[in-house]
């Protein structure tokens, strides 16, 4: 299949790529993207989420932070970059990535929750309760927060809360894999 075309159009066809899940072909086109325009950062950043959700983290790092040199910390990326070093088992980096994301934007509870699934597996469980219960504060239909909160519940001998929190992720569709 041939890569021509203008970059906007390369970057349309890589998000259409992402979405199907069909990462080395979104890849190759934010690639011919970013021939067209090298310093398009927000093809990068887009190419730099396809290689994390097709696991390639080293590639995806190198692209985001690519991103962050050219153009300063945003939420958004910093949550990206977080992702990278928790799949990484980087738990360090991925907290302080999370937490200077909340500084930027403190209702963003993707970073909650993703702080608190950072504090669970360091089995910091009061510290992944706080962090689930403000995701969920800020987005009651999060149901993979209330699922994780359930988590942190249980860890904590919480049984009646984590009931709770079980039954309100089930109700917005979450899948318990217990």
């Amino acid at each position: 299949m041939s890569m021509a075309g203008n970059a906007e159009a390369l970057n349309a066809r890589g998000m259409d790529y992402t979405a199907a899940e069909r990462y080395d072909e979104a890849v190759a086109a934010f690639t011919a993207a970013l021939e067209q325009e090298p310093a398009n950062a927000g093809i990068r950043y887009n190419r730099g989420e396809a290689y994390r959700r097709a696991g390639c983290s080293a590639e995806a790092k190198a692209d985001l932070e690519a991103v962050l040199a050219a153009e300063g910390e945003s939420a958004d990326l910093l949550l990206a970059l977080g992702l990278v070093a928790y799949e990484a088992d980087d738990f360090d980096t991925a907290a302080e990535r999370y937490e200077r994301a909340l500084v930027i934007k403190p209702g963003f509870p993707e970073a909650w929750n993703d702080l608190g699934v950072v504090e669970f597996r360091r089995e910091a469980y009061s510290r992944a309760r706080e962090a689930f219960e403000k995701a969920v504060a800020l987005d009651q239909n999060y149901a993979d927060a209330w699922l994780n909160l359930a988590d942190a519940y249980d860890e904590l001998g919480l049984a009646s809360e984590r009931r709770d929190a079980l039954a309100k992720a089930k109700v917005l569709g979450a899948r318990n894999e217990e």
